[in-house]
């Protein structure tokens, strides 16, 4: 009995030995920023609410119209609209504590500004006075607050999203499939225009992530969906990222 017990335990301390130096070795490799996006990230891009996918961007279909659905969107948007104008400035963002996620500085950029703390508080109750974040054009007259962005869970449900933003309206997004590059590479290799990591990479599946010695991430952040109050047509106030979705609810989609 003796024997087997130290068996046992011998052979815990291995297993935890060997994870230990897997985890090291998996440091050494990747980027900071890489594992913590692991970490944090959804384990698959399968999900309940019906989706199709395109490149490395998983977009809700279109739900049919429910009763209050337009009046709803419309609210929302006019409370979008006020934060707007309370944020015209991007400073009085810097103030708020809203931080400007990733800019590239190229004119015409969409620069996210986010707020950590309001964003973990719409993981579970989104105020939508108070966006997780801004969303800010460069223009050659400077940062011009254009939209917002509200978000939910990675493993919300479809009834979960529409509660935040109703699908019939709004389009919902995640960032799925994303292959991140050893820390080895330079910056262009890994977000250049013909990079096979990262979030615009030729990579699109685990195994092919694997073999090019890249880090497998299923899902990187939770769902988002994008509001632009001011935008020029009513087609392009809910159209984020100009992903124009149709009204699909055939039950021949696929939901990944």
């Amino acid at each position: 009995m003796k024997h087997l017990k130290f068996l046992i335990v011998g052979s815990l301390v291995f297993l935890m030995v060997a994870a230990l130096m897997a985890a090291a070795a998996i440091g050494q490799q990747f980027p900071l920023w890489e594992r913590v996006l692991q970490h944090y990230g959804g384990k698959s891009d399968q999900t309940q609410v019906p989706t199709m996918i395109m490149g490395h961007m998983q977009m809700s279909l279109r739900g049919k119209t429910q009763a209050g659905d337009e009046e709803r969107g419309q609210q929302i948007v006019a409370r979008a609209r006020r934060v707007l104008e309370h944020y015209a400035d991007v400073n009085t963002a810097l103030r708020d504590g809203y931080k400007p996620f990733h800019p590239t500085g190229r004119m015409g950029e969409e620069v996210h500004y986010t707020n950590y703390r309001y964003a973990r508080l719409e993981q579970r109750r989104v105020d939508y006075d108070r966006p997780g974040s801004i969303l800010y054009e460069r223009t050659p007259e400077g940062m011009k607050a254009v939209g917002v962005m509200y978000t939910a869970p990675q493993d919300s449900t479809s009834e979960q999203l529409n509660g935040v933003a109703p699908i019939s309206i709004a389009t919902w997004h995640r960032h799925v499939d994303f292959c991140g590059g050893p820390r080895s590479l330079s910056l262009a290799e890994q977000f250049g225009a013909h990079a096979e990591f990262g979030p615009e990479g030729s990579i699109h599946d685990e195994e092919s992530c694997k073999q090019a010695g890249g880090l497998w991430i299923p899902v990187v952040f939770g769902w988002m969906t994008h509001v632009y109050p001011n935008a020029s047509s009513p087609d392009k106030v809910w159209a984020g990222m100009d992903m124009h979705m149709d009204a699909a609810t055939d039950d021949k989609e696929m939901n990944r």
